[in-house]
């Protein structure tokens, strides 16, 4: 996105944004479930002696699990922005009720805290 798109004083145009929300839902939502897939049968995990198919499927799926740990915050996120548009406070803060810069709504339409809340809630 330009980012004279992202200072522009233009209303957010909902429907936009809820295209991107449901769209970042699904993407979300595939990535996770690929992570709840069992493993193929036959291909044992494990950290032998000599570095191998087993070794490294063992660290690709703990990396897949640190990955889900930080998509599913990132898909409750996405929930409540959309629950959010529906009940129509879409772009009022969750923390202290004030409106959320559009800039940063236009740059992550998931945000449901404005900026000094969400750097309190760190």
């Amino acid at each position: 996105m330009p980012r004279s798109d992202l200072r522009s004083t233009a209303p957010l145009d909902l429907e936009e944004v809820g295209a991107r929300l449901r769209a970042r839902r699904e993407d979300l939502a595939a990535r996770l479930g690929g992570f709840a897939k069992a493993p193929e049968r036959g291909s044992g995990l494990g950290f032998g002696k000599r570095i191998g198919d087993g070794t490294i499927e063992a660290v690709s799926r703990m990396t897949d699990a640190g990955v889900g740990e930080t998509l599913e915050p990132a898909l409750d996120r996405v929930d409540r922005a959309l629950a959010k548009l529906e009940d129509g406070t879409y772009g009022v803060c969750d923390g202290c009720g004030a409106d959320i810069a559009p800039a940063r709504l236009r740059f992550a339409p998931e945000s449901v805290l404005c900026i000094a809340c969400a750097r309190a809630a760190r």
